[in-house]
């Protein structure tokens, strides 16, 4: 196992500078034991790391090789080092939480903030991912606490109900000017699938659920632009591409600003659930069963 990190980081410093003398002043160290680091890393690995002459230093095709790998070492050294300096600043422990992007723009940020205040020596790390990702991910137990949409396949998981989660149709500026159709009214999706759409990336539970609903009305689903983002698919509906369908809440933060038309959509699918899922680890208690528990319970005490 690599243990010399010193010779290690003066290594990176001198393939980023090309000089050995910035290397070495940058790590603290004369120039000489900065030299003789090096040569006994070349010893150690057997191979030549730098091309030397009077103007610097310049990698070989074995020094890339090593600059990629020690970059990843010494930054996995810098992640223990602050996990390390956390627990022994009083950190009980850490969750990890992998949430879908309706989570994230919607009410989770505020509930994770009520649990932090409650539990300040408790770390949250949370990622974003689609849900299906963030199921694979808590599968794997790359995660401790999902949240997905309702309908995902979940196999060997626990789940927890979630908060509600409507679903609303985007549509450009002034569309719906003359149709007798107001900011509150509920809109059906079969009624506007003439219409070019723009949606999010084929994998995800909505635009999934878009082309089935589509098929089952015996219509074509016209979809023009393929986007990575909630902010994407509102970018495009607000340039006039087609019209989209996001979650209600968060379609209404981004048209806040524009004047992008805002319609919830009536039919029963677009009436969505988001679920919290744990890893097997998980399941009988801990930090993660307890900050899902508490993400349920203020769940539920909304909708009562």
């Amino acid at each position: 196992m690599f243990q010399d990190l010193i010779s290690l980081r003066l290594f990176v410093r001198a393939a980023e500078s090309g000089k050995l003398g910035d290397a070495a002043k940058q790590s603290n160290l004369a120039v000489a034991a900065a030299s003789r680091r090096i040569s006994l890393l070349e010893e150690r690995f057997g191979v030549r790391l730098f091309y030397r002459s009077r103007h610097g230093v310049r990698l070989t095709p074995a020094g890339e090789a090593l600059l990629v790998s020690a970059r990843l070492l010494l930054d996995q050294a810098r992640a223990i080092d602050g996990e390390m300096a956390d627990y022994a600043g009083g950190l009980k422990g850490q969750v990890r939480v992998l949430a879908n992007t309706s989570a994230i723009t919607q009410s989770l940020p505020a509930d994770l903030a009520a649990y932090a205040a409650a539990a300040p020596d408790v770390r949250i790390d949370l990622e974003e991912a689609w849900s299906f990702e963030v199921v694979a991910a808590v599968q794997a137990d790359r995660a401790d606490v999902g949240v997905i949409v309702e309908g995902t396949e979940t196999k060997g998981l626990t789940t927890l109900p979630y908060r509600p989660d409507r679903l609303a149709l985007l549509a450009p500026p002034e569309f719906f000017a003359g149709q007798g159709v107001h900011s509150d009214d509920l809109v059906s999706f079969s009624d506007y699938l003439r219409h070019d759409f723009v949606g999010l990336l084929e994998a995800t539970a909505i635009t999934r659920r878009m082309q089935i609903e589509a098929a089952a009305q015996d219509q074509s689903f016209r979809l023009r632009i393929q986007v990575r983002s909630f902010d994407g698919v509102f970018r495009m509906v607000e340039a006039g591409f087609g019209l989209g369908v996001l979650p209600e809440n968060a379609a209404r933060r981004f048209a806040a600003q524009s004047g992008v038309e805002v319609r919830p959509l009536s039919d029963a699918w677009a009436q969505r659930r988001m679920l919290l899922c744990l890893s097997p680890t998980a399941r009988q208690g801990g930090l993660a069963r307890g900050l899902a528990d508490v993400l349920a319970r203020r769940a539920a005490a909304d909708e009562a």
